[in-house]
């Protein structure tokens, strides 16, 4: 009786404190998907936005007629496709590259990936460090007085990368980081179908103020990497000139679900983990699993039947976003607009206590997790149910010793009466 009691106690205290975990961390996300709106929108109003707009819109238009810029050099560049950007595409598991994919059909585009990627003397991932390509053309000019504001916004925020896109052409005028679809039209150009593309498209035409955000969706120029955006934009006065738009910052994503990977900080023991899962019910950040035990993690999704493709993806990018499917109880219900609680097994097919509910962010349908393996939850009660039993043996033995010497102490009278 001791022990179901402690047992339905147990599972109130665990489930009270999930819920509490569950909206601690769901408040956090909340308030900074909130915050990384008001900073595009700020942002695009900003004078510093809207003339650095108006300038490489201009400056990217005249790069045609601009002699003192770099000679083309595309065999050039397409080396550095093959060399570089194609090898890193395919070690992250995305299908081997075709040039023809991905080559940039504008002549302006070329140029400016040549400048500013090729001829760059940073290494990728540092390409942003670059302020003047030296080339002696307007658009460096701009890219010098500009950049380095747009570079330090990038970095104090953690945003994996800015963009400033001509609203009519779709072209991507300028770019901190200078990936691959730097100076491509997100209209017709290679990338025009991805999740970049789509924030843009509704951007444009949203009005002032507006904004569009995408959810994570591969994308190629990032080399195969999960991304998502927030798109507004960019008014001078009455009239549009273009559109702002953010690659969203995983990690901070990360760092605010995880606790900074210190769970057991936060009341989360050895199994448990606070999780976000999209409508196509794959994660939306790491798992704890993934994260402090690699091979564990592989070899149990390779076990539970995920398919090989998508388990070579997460292991060669090290990261559960968009790949792990989490369809559970739990899940489908978030999704579906249900807040609640239950026992049932998770995404690794262990058993666990959930809380889980809705996440209200604009324009994304994001469900929030908080878990705990049941195993670990009921440890206490049957650490009590067995020290109860080991106390009901000791008893038992204890009370047969004395039965049997009552009971001697009686009978010895008797038996010698009776000899």
């Amino acid at each position: 009786l001791e022990y179901r009691i402690a047992r339905r106690s147990i599972e109130q205290q665990s489930f009270q404190y999930l819920i509490a975990v569950r909206e601690m961390k769901a408040n956090q996300i909340e308030d900074y998907l909130r915050i990384i709106v008001d900073q595009a929108v700020t942002m695009a109003e900003s004078r510093l936005i809207v003339e650095a707009m108006r300038d490489f819109r201009e400056a990217f238009q005249s790069m045609k007629e601009d002699r003192l810029a770099d000679e083309l050099g595309e065999q050039d560049l397409r080396l550095y496709y093959q060399t570089e950007f194609f090898p890193r595409l395919e070690s992250t598991g995305d299908a081997e590259g075709n040039l023809d994919d991905y080559w940039p059909r504008d002549e302006t585009a070329r140029r400016l990936q040549k400048i500013y990627i090729h001829d760059n003397p940073f290494e990728t991932g540092s390409k942003h460090l670059l302020d003047d390509a030296l080339d002696g053309s307007t658009y460096s000019q701009a890219h010098r007085q500009y950049h380095p504001s747009i570079r330090n916004f990038l970095e104090r925020f953690g945003y994996y990368d800015i963009f400033l896109i001509d609203h009519e052409t779709g072209k991507v005028v300028y770019s901190v980081f200078k990936e691959v679809d730097f100076g491509t039209s997100l209209i017709d150009g290679p990338y025009w179908g991805t999740n970049l593309a789509e924030a843009f498209q509704s951007a444009r035409d949203a009005g002032r103020g507006k904004f569009k955000i995408v959810d994570f969706r591969p994308y190629a120029p990032s080399y195969g990497g999960q991304a998502s955006f927030i798109a507004t934009p960019i008014y001078d006065a009455d009239e549009v000139i273009g559109v702002l738009a953010f690659q969203m910052p995983v990690d901070r994503i990360n760092d605010i679900m995880t606790s900074r990977q210190e769970w057991g900080r936060v009341g989360l023991g050895e199994t448990g983990e606070t999780y976000i899962v999209g409508d196509d019910l794959t994660l939306r950040n790491q798992s704890r699993f993934l994260i402090e035990d690699r091979e564990n993690y592989l070899q149990m999704i390779k076990q539970l039947g995920v398919d090989f493709g998508t388990v070579r993806r997460i292991e060669a990018m090290g990261s559960s976003i968009g790949l792990q499917e989490v369809r559970t109880e739990g899940t489908l219900a978030a999704v579906g607009g249900a807040s609640g609680t239950g026992i049932f097994p998770d995404y690794r097919g262990v058993p666990v206590f959930s809380a889980y509910r809705q996440l209200d962010v604009p324009d994304l349908n994001w469900a929030i997790m908080s878990e705990i393996d049941r195993a670990e939850a009921l440890a206490p009660v049957r650490a009590m149910r067995n020290r109860s039993l080991a106390l009901l043996a000791i008893l038992f033995l204890v009370i047969v010793g004395v039965a049997i010497w009552f009971s001697g102490s009686l009978t010895r009278p008797i038996k010698r009466l009776a000899g």
